[in-house]
């Protein structure tokens, strides 16, 4: 198929209207409705929490000075990320892991049937992006031999930020870049490398930038 040879020649694809929209749909109003104090963990590098403060519950204080921290290192030109991701946590009272667990099991089954991969989900999860968060330029390593990226922001535009940067020849100022676009999947070659960023983000509250991530092996 075309795209398979895309992908394995440049070492991405971005495949439009992965799921029927009406699911797609679904699974967006169930995300953004489900409410649990524990849905969502911040993710921040680097990581220095308060000395002085007990670092086991996320609180604003924290997650402030963590993002501010993070935000730091960025203008360094330091490795860094802000964002939050679904959370472990009281996940049977959240319900989100099915969520995104049957997301990442029907890329298992896209890229199984073409004989890609073994067949094995190595990790999926939820990322929510709010303004001024971002990810900086980074490969996967070996997490698995593929990544997935499935788009859950409806009505993006550009200048709310958040486009995922590509980088397949490993030059920064030699980049794809792919504008959030609501039920799209990107699919990344972890051998090729690929090493990619999530650009800084600028959207208004009530825009979700939500993405369901993982590996697959």
């Amino acid at each position: 198929m075309q795209w398979i040879d895309r992908l394995e020649q440049n070492g991405y694809i971005q495949i439009d209207n992965f799921l029927l929209h009406e699911h797609a749909e679904q699974l967006r109003k169930k995300i953004i409705s489900v409410g649990h104090f524990k849905k969502w963990s911040l993710l921040t590098s680097p990581y220095r929490p308060l000395m002085n403060i007990k670092d086991k519950i996320s609180t604003k204080v924290i997650d402030k000075r963590r993002h501010i921290q993070a935000t730091q290192a960025l203008r360094r030109h330091q490795f860094s990320f802000s964002f939050y991701r679904s959370s472990n946590k009281h996940a049977k009272r959240h319900g989100q892991t099915l969520l995104h667990k049957a997301l990442g099991e029907q890329v298992v089954n896209l890229l199984s049937d073409h004989s890609l991969i073994k067949g094995e989900l190595r990790d999926s999860f939820f990322a929510a992006y709010k303004k001024g968060q971002f990810i900086s330029y980074h490969t996967d390593g070996s997490a698995g031999k593929y990544a997935f990226i499935y788009q859950l922001s409806s009505g993006w535009q550009q200048r709310f930020g958040g486009q995922l940067e590509l980088y397949p020849k490993k030059i920064k100022f030699f980049k794809h870049v792919l504008t959030p676009r609501f039920n799209s999947l990107t699919l990344l070659k972890l051998s090729h490398p690929m090493p990619h960023s999530v650009r800084l983000l600028n959207n208004p509250a009530h825009k979700h930038r939500i993405t369901i991530s993982g590996w697959v092996e």
